[in-house]
């Protein structure tokens, strides 16, 4: 499979970049810098296209000609800025898959965003108010980012784990759009990179917004 990938040097999605080449999958990738995402064992395999996710021109260079994308891509900092930089990021997504790319595109999301319609549990509508305190903007982002996305044409998943954690690959997790978090609800990158990496090509969770955690 030919894949794009949208923020392989952060800590989720080192571990997309890294499953999808042993499982001898083509990878392109977009970053700023090239020096981070160095891998000669992967040989062709993976093709680095250095830009910048607000240029509608890098973002087409990396979707065209493949089978799915994969963003792992998360705000870097609490700030406003995040929310308009999402906002263009996901409209260059969208713009460039719709006319260059896979229907198929599975994004990074968070549990604290609110899909159209759904019925969160008490708990998780006080944890979500909760994070939303504290990291408004980076919330704010990701919601922005899900709100375009979902409105488009295209065939998307968003994942929506709880706290990410560092920790083993287990292969050992659970989805679901009714899923219950609780506070000690928890995934590891490895384990959220495997998950993310199936929907590629399973149609379970097509036009939804599951959570997942182990």
């Amino acid at each position: 499979m030919r894949l794009s990938l949208f923020g392989a040097t952060g800590g989720i999605g080192r571990f997309v970049l890294e499953q999808a080449l042993a499982a001898g999958h083509d990878v392109t990738l977009l970053t700023r810098d090239p020096g981070k995402v160095a891998d000669p064992a992967a040989g062709d395999r993976l093709r680095v296209v250095v830009g910048d996710i607000e240029r509608y021109e890098s973002v087409a260079a990396v979707v065209g000609g493949s089978d799915a994308v994969i963003s792992a891509l998360g705000p870097t900092r609490d700030a406003a800025d995040q929310v308009e930089l999402f906002q263009r990021w996901a409209e260059n997504l969208v713009r460039a898959t719709e006319t260059h790319g896979p229907a198929r595109v599975v994004i990074l999301s968070g549990a604290a965003v609110d899909v159209p319609g759904e019925q969160k549990a008490l708990g998780d509508r006080i944890a979500s108010a909760v994070v939303r305190v504290f990291v408004r903007h980076v919330v704010a982002a990701k919601q922005k980012e899900f709100d375009v996305i979902s409105r488009s044409s295209l065939e998307w998943i968003a994942v929506r784990p709880p706290r990410v954690v560092r920790g083993a690959h287990t292969g050992r997790f659970e989805a679901g759009t009714d899923l219950r978090l609780g506070p000690r609800s928890r995934i590891s990158q490895p384990d959220l990179a495997e998950f993310m990496l199936l929907q590629t090509t399973d149609d379970t969770w097509l036009r939804q917004a599951p959570f997942v955690s182990s």
